[in-house]
C-alpha cells in the first residue's frame, strides 16, 4: 500500500488532501461555534449547511464538463488559490457579518463542486490500475487523519487566538495545497473531450451535448447506474443518522457529551485502521466486493448499535463500523474510476458528487422529521436498513466478473476506460461518502 506513495504525483495529491481536510476542520471546528454563541439561533447555523449544499447540488453535474475540457492539475491549482481567497473573507465575518458566512459558503462549495470531480477523475492517471484500490484507500486515510489534526487545532486557536486566526489557517492550508498539486507533473489531462462534438452549431449548444453524453454514460452503463443508486442509498441512510445520532446517546443510552466524544473519536480510529487494512488487501480485494458486503455489514451494525442500549457495545460497533464505512467508500470511488471511460470522468463524478450532497440534504431532514414524529428507535432502524439495503442491491445486482470476481472493467467496443490506460485519478472522499462540515475539498 505505501508503494503508491512513492509515485511522487500521488504521494504529492495525496499530501495536497491532507493539508486541505486538516484546514477543513480546522475552519469546521470553530466557525458553527462561533455563529452560535453570536446568533444564539441552531436555525442560523442551519442555514450555513444549506448555503453550502445547494451550490454543489446544482453546479456539480455541470462542473464536470468543463473538468473534462480543461486540465485537470490545474483545475485544482486555481480552485485551491481562489477557495483560499473566499475563505479570507470571512475576516469580514468576525463582527457578526452572518451574511458574508452564507456568501463564503455558497462561494466555496461553487468552487470544490469543480475540485472534487477533478481530483477523482486525475488519480487514475497517477497509479496503476491494479493499484487503484489501495490509492482510494490511502486518500479515504488522510480524510480521518485530517479530521484527528484539524479538530483540536481548529479548537486550540479558536480558544487562544480567535476566529481571525482559524480563517488565516485554513486559507494557508489551501494555498499550499495548490502549491503541491502545482509541483505535479504536468500532464495532458483529458481536455476537450468533446470531439466527437466539434460539429455542434454553437458554444451552448456544445456544452450541452457534452453534458449529456456523461449523462448517457450513467444511463447506458447498468453497473454506473447502480452505483448512482446504490451511493445515493447509502448516503441518504447514512445522513438519516446524523440529527438522530445527540438524542440517541442522549435518551437511548444515558449518557452525555462524553459519550458522543468517544464515540465520534472510536469511529474516526477505525476509519484510520480500515484505511490501511483495505488498502493491504489491493489487488485482493473487488470493488464490487468492498462495496456489497461493507455496506451490507454496516448497515447490520447499525441496526444493533441502535437497539443494544450499551455504552461498552456502541464503541465496540462503532469500531467495526468504521471500517466497513471505509470500505464501501474505497469500493464506489474505485468502480466508478474502473468503469468510466477516461475522458468523461470529470462529468460522472460530478454527477455523482451533486447525487451525494443532494441524498445528504435529504436524508438529514428526513431523519429529523422522522425521528420526530415516530421515534429515535424507528428512525434509527429505518437508517440502518437502507445502509445495508445498498449492500444486497450491488451484491444482487452487479455480477463479478473476470477470474474470481475480479474488478470490473468495460467491455464494451469503442469506450475508453481505466482498463485502456496503464496509468489511469473527497476527496474529499471527501472522500469519505459522507460530506464535511464546511467547505467540502475532497
Amino acid at each position: 500500500m505505501l508503494a503508491v506513495l512513492r509515485r511522487r504525483d500521488f504521494g504529492l495529491l495525496w499530501l495536497a488532501g491532507l493539508v486541505s481536510v486538516a484546514g477543513d476542520w480546522v475552519l469546521a471546528t470553530a466557525l458553527p461555534y462561533v455563529i452560535y454563541v453570536q446568533t444564539g439561533s441552531v436555525l442560523a447555523t442551519a442555514g450555513m449547511v444549506a448555503a453550502e449544499l445547494v451550490p454543489s447540488i446544482v453546479l456539480g453535474s455541470f462542473a464536470g464538463v468543463f473538468v473534462d475540457r480543461w486540465d485537470r492539475r490545474r483545475v485544482l491549482v486555481v480552485s485551491n488559490l481562489l477557495q483560499a481567497a473566499v475563505v479570507v473573507t470571512l475576516l469580514l465575518a468576525a463582527d457578526g457579518a452572518l451574511a458574508v458566512v452564507y456568501v463564503v459558503a455558497a462561494a466555496q462549495s461553487a468552487l470544490a463542486a469543480f475540485a472534487q470531480p477533478a481530483e477523482s477523475a486525475l488519480l487514475p492517471s497517477l497509479v496503476g490500475e491494479d493499484e487503484l484500490v489501495p490509492a482510494n484507500a490511502l486518500n479515504v486515510l488522510n480524510n480521518r487523519l485530517g479530521r484527528l489534526v484539524g479538530t483540536p487545532v481548529g479548537a486550540v486557536l479558536l480558544s487562544l487566538l480567535g476566529l481571525e486566526a482559524v480563517v488565516v489557517a485554513d486559507a494557508l492550508t489551501f494555498v499550499l495545497a495548490a502549491g503541491l498539486v502545482a509541483s505535479m507533473t504536468p500532464t495532458s489531462g483529458a481536455r476537450a473531450a468533446g470531439h466527437a462534438l466539434a460539429e455542434a452549431e454553437s458554444a451552448l449548444a456544445r456544452f450541452w451535448a457534452e453534458w449529456l453524453a456523461g449523462l448517457r454514460t450513467v444511463r447506458e452503463d447498468r453497473t454506473v447506474a447502480v452505483l448512482f443508486v446504490v451511493f445515493g442509498l447509502m448516503t441518504f441512510g447514512g445522513t438519516m443518522l446524523d440529527p438522530l445520532f445527540v438524542p440517541w446517546v442522549t435518551d437511548v443510552l444515558g449518557q452525555g457529551v462524553g459519550a458522543v466524544a468517544v464515540l465520534t473519536t472510536t469511529s474516526s480510529l477505525a476509519g484510520i485502521v480500515g484505511s490501511l487494512l483495505v488498502g493491504g488487501l489491493g489487488r485482493r480485494a473487488s470493488a464490487r466486493s468492498l462495496i456489497g458486503w461493507g455496506s451490507l455489514v454496516a448497515g447490520i451494525v447499525l441496526l444493533l448499535r441502535a437497539n443494544l442500549p450499551f455504552l461498552w457495545v456502541a464503541v465496540a460497533l462503532s469500531a467495526v463500523g468504521g471500517v466497513t464505512a471505509v470500505a464501501s467508500s474505497v469500493g464506489v470511488e474505485t468502480l466508478a474510476q474502473e468503469r468510466t471511460p477516461e475522458h468523461l470522468r470529470g462529468r460522472v463524478f460530478g454527477s455523482l458528487q451533486a447525487t451525494v450532497w443532494l441524498a445528504s440534504l435529504l436524508g438529514a431532514v428526513v431523519g429529523g422529521v422522522v425521528g420526530e414524529l415516530v421515534g429515535l428507535l424507528p428512525a434509527l432502524d429505518v437508517a440502518s436498513v437502507l445502509v445495508g439495503l445498498s449492500g444486497v442491491v450491488v451484491l444482487l445486482v452487479l455480477r463479478p466478473r473476470g477470474d474470481a470476481g475480479a474488478r470490473e472493467v468495460v467491455t464494451r467496443a469503442g469506450r475508453g476506460s481505466s482498463a485502456r490506460c496503464a496509468d489511469p485519478r473527497r476527496t474529499r472522499g471527501r472522500r469519505s461518502a459522507r460530506p464535511r462540515p464546511w467547505g467540502p475539498r475532497r
